[in-house]
């Protein structure tokens, strides 16, 4: 009676252990409880609690995997609009050099050719501070006008 009083009391012991001390990779685990463990499902509960984690793990991973993959759309985007307005600029000052090259090589050199050869300077200037697409578009505004008035400048002077 006695020997079965002090397992019972060794069991209830090894029962009082917590999921948190059931680690199965514990070096030296009593034997006491190894079968606590076992038989209260603390092992399980183990296990059950990890495969959790290395399933939110996972969740997490593709998410910042997702969100690496839209920030590197998001580059390529910014990146291509970078270079397309850089391609517009140069283009923008491509024309205004021309514009301006035919500007001062005409045979009349009135003020208000001088007037607009100033301008047309003035415009070249500003589109080396060009940063951004609506500088960019506002240059090219003023480069349509400015190509307009020239035009108008000519005839006037291939009609005296």
């Amino acid at each position: 009676m006695r020997l079965y009083v002090l397992v019972a009391s060794l069991l209830l012991a090894g029962c009082a252990t917590s999921p948190q001390d059931c680690d199965l990779h514990a070096q030296d685990p009593s034997f006491l409880t190894k079968l606590s463990c076992s038989t209260s499902g603390g092992y399980r509960q183990k296990v059950d609690e990890q495969e959790r984690q290395v399933l939110q793990s996972q969740r997490d991973h593709k998410i910042a995997q997702q969100d690496l993959a839209d920030t590197q759309v998001r580059e390529q985007a910014s990146s291509q609009k970078l270079a397309d307005e850089k391609s517009r600029l140069t283009a923008a000052r491509s024309d205004l050099a021309q514009t301006l090259k035919k500007l001062k090589s005409g045979k009349a050199n009135n003020l208000q050719r001088q007037q607009e050869i100033k301008k047309l300077e003035a415009l070249q200037r500003q589109s080396e501070q060009a940063s951004s697409a609506s500088d960019v578009a506002d240059i090219e505004t003023k480069i349509a006008a400015a190509k307009q008035r020239v035009a108008a400048l000519e005839q006037a002077n291939a009609q005296f």
